[in-house]
């Protein structure tokens, strides 16, 4: 009984000393790549800009702050020919859908993977042209969705570039694609980016950006 007591005012002392501090998290929330090898990075401690493919970085100033609340399943490409492409989900089953025109009636997309397994969830991140991109993966509980690759598809035909091991973020659009083909997917604390049209990504640590710490935690007083 006594072994009882004391682990129970263990766990207590433990429990109180968890409730006693709390911690914050810089996060990033958008990137936009060139080519030539510049990156420029939006994130909580500010905005950041490399021009040698990530290897060093300084903060700058002046950088077009993007619209925050967006959603990434909120996503809507609208085409030149009126097209529209959207996620929807069917149940706990998320896919792309179609939509010919104002008023007309939003259809399935259904993609040719290769002959490889199809993903269980698929959600629309970007589109240039009749080129998609789109990230495929499982349910998460803290996400909607766990990311575990970004993938492109045109004619039909499905091809992935990347794998992630970072869920969606809710907070910006995490992809995107420039005129170049460069492209930049951005999560909460990690960066792929590629300067050659989707082939050779390379996966930046958010702490490398900055060198302000990424998790402080603090007790309270």
């Amino acid at each position: 009984m006594r072994f009882s007591s004391l682990l129970f005012a263990g766990l207590c002392v433990a429990a109180g000393a968890a409730q006693a501090s709390s911690c914050t998290f810089q996060k990033i929330y958008w990137a936009r790549t060139s080519a030539t090898g510049q990156i420029v990075v939006g994130a909580s401690f500010g905005t950041v800009r490399s021009a040698d493919r990530g290897k060093t970085w300084e903060a700058i100033s002046g950088a077009p702050v993007l619209a925050a609340g967006v959603t990434a399943e909120s996503f809507v490409h609208t085409g030149a020919d009126g097209v529209q492409l959207a996620t929807r989900a069917t149940g706990h089953r998320r896919h792309l859908v179609r939509k010919a025109g104002a008023g007309g009636p939003w259809t399935r997309v259904d993609l040719d993977f290769g002959g490889s397994p199809a993903p269980y969830n698929v959600v629309l991140v970007g589109a240039q042209g009749h080129t998609l991109y789109f990230i495929g993966g499982e349910d998460s509980q803290q996400w909607g969705v766990q990311a575990a690759a970004l993938y492109r598809a045109s004619g039909g035909k499905a091809d992935k570039l990347v794998d992630l091991d970072q869920a969606v973020s809710n907070e910006s659009p995490p992809f995107f694609v420039g005129d170049d083909g460069s492209m930049a997917y951005a999560s909460r604390n990690k960066l792929w980016v590629s300067f050659a049209a989707g082939a050779n990504w390379t996966m930046i640590d958010g702490q490398s950006l900055t060198t302000v710490p990424w998790t402080e935690c603090y007790k309270a007083t």
